[in-house]
């Protein structure tokens, strides 16, 4: 939601439903972080993390429109956290790929040099 942006109170909501829909972009960012802390600390394995993750997502969109209210909302928020989680894990897996390449490339560039120099 942006700044200064109102949304209309819906017939039968309540405050718990307002508070999440209003918040869920900062309560899924603060999932994303916590997950991605207990990861990097070794509290739970990467691809532990994938797996749920994948499971938390499949399960959403199977079950998504059965749940309304706060549940959905709540479902939401779980669902966007797994998506950007899994997300970020596996950017950062591809990182983590192109950088030893690009290292092993540097290095046989090097080699390459050092015997092309030979006198």
């Amino acid at each position: 939601m942006l700044r200064g942006e109102q949304f209309a109170i819906e017939h039968g909501s309540s405050q718990t439903e307002r508070f999440l829909r209003s918040n869920r972009l900062k309560l899924t960012l603060g999932v994303v972080i916590v997950e991605a802390l207990l990861v990097a600390f070794g509290a739970l394995s990467f691809w532990l993390a994938i797996v749920i993750g994948g499971c938390l997502l499949a399960l959403y969109l199977l079950f998504r429109r059965e749940l309304s209210g706060s549940p959905r909302e709540l479902a939401w928020i779980v669902a966007a956290s797994q998506a950007l989680g899994v997300l970020v894990f596996v950017l950062a897996l591809v990182t983590a790929v192109m950088v030893v390449v690009a290292i092993v490339v540097l290095a046989i560039v090097v080699l390459v040099a050092l015997f092309a120099d030979r006198r």
